[in-house]
């Protein structure tokens, strides 16, 4: 099967309108619905029911839709694979827990791109156990998380800090007003709950927990919840705005963040390179 006819047809879906699906695959609309005719021939179902300003998948288009996308994006992992153990390519694949690529590792990460464009990355978001697997099985080649672990297969270094500051979305709230009525809490680790949990031992359990600080950040500014702890960075322009405001007397959390890497990476070079933007990035 045509790959481009399965692209068209999870285009469509995902704008929910020929003519800008169109403009995105930079193909004409009739185009894009000659496609769909034909992927509709070849599977001999209808796959969109098509009324006035309203496009949306038949019960067909449903069960397509998960296949279309396992295979499209097969295809795109099995290419990259294949391109990249070219000679002249250089791959590097790094995870990090998905709260550090809300937070530090996006700048340092376009840093990379910029001092280094021929390098062909993986940027991947996973859970710390996760990572830790794919380091010891040497299915990647850097780790970032915020809990270290120790093994002879490893090499870890703290390389960073993260600074957590809570905020609120009113002015003059103190500590208590905010942690007990509708606060968010962010799962930034173990080491933070930990803290968490001895600095405000009497507090009532949230009501909404997330897994990233950009959740929280959004939830804030979107009036739903009342404050959180989050990078001081993060919330910069928030609280010069006065979008969001800082809790007195609520103390600041300071996590370790780790770097680690197959103890005998062929990559090590790299890996020095790399993690000297992040130190030069302090």
């Amino acid at each position: 099967m045509d790959l481009e006819l399965l692209k068209t047809f999870l285009e469509v879906h995902r704008v929910s309108h020929f003519g800008k699906a169109a403009e995105n695959l930079f193909v004409t609309p009739s185009a894009v619905s000659a496609r769909i005719r034909q992927l509709e021939e070849q599977l001999g179902v209808t796959l969109f029911n098509r009324t006035r300003n309203n496009i949306h998948l038949t019960s067909a288009g449903e069960r397509l839709l998960s296949h279309a996308a396992m295979m499209v994006n097969g295809w795109e992992k099995a290419r990259y694979d294949i391109v990249s153990e070219g000679e002249s390519a250089r791959k590097f694949s790094i995870l990090a827990v998905p709260s550090l690529w809300d937070t530090i590792l996006l700048p340092w990460v376009a840093k990379m791109r910029m001092e280094i464009p021929e390098l062909m990355l993986r940027l991947e978001a996973m859970p710390s156990e996760t990572i830790w697997r794919k380091l010891q099985q040497n299915r990647a080649d850097l780790g970032f998380v915020l809990e270290p672990q120790a093994g002879p297969e490893l090499q870890v270094e703290e390389v960073s800090t993260l600074e957590l500051i809570m905020v609120s979305t009113q002015p003059q709230q103190n500590l208590e007003q905010v942690i007990n009525d509708d606060y968010i809490m962010v799962e930034w680790g173990g080491s933070f709950m930990t803290r968490h949990a001895a600095l405000f031992p009497q507090t009532e359990i949230p009501a909404t927990w997330v897994s990233t600080g950009r959740i929280a950040f959004d939830m804030l500014q979107a009036g739903a919840g009342r404050g959180s702890y989050l990078p001081e960075y993060m919330v910069r322009g928030a609280l010069k705005g006065r979008r969001l405001f800082l809790v007195k007397k609520a103390p600041v959390i300071r996590l370790s963040i780790y770097a680690a890497y197959p103890a005998w990476s062929s990559q090590q070079e790299l890996i020095n390179h790399l993690l000297s933007f992040n130190n030069e990035r302090g």
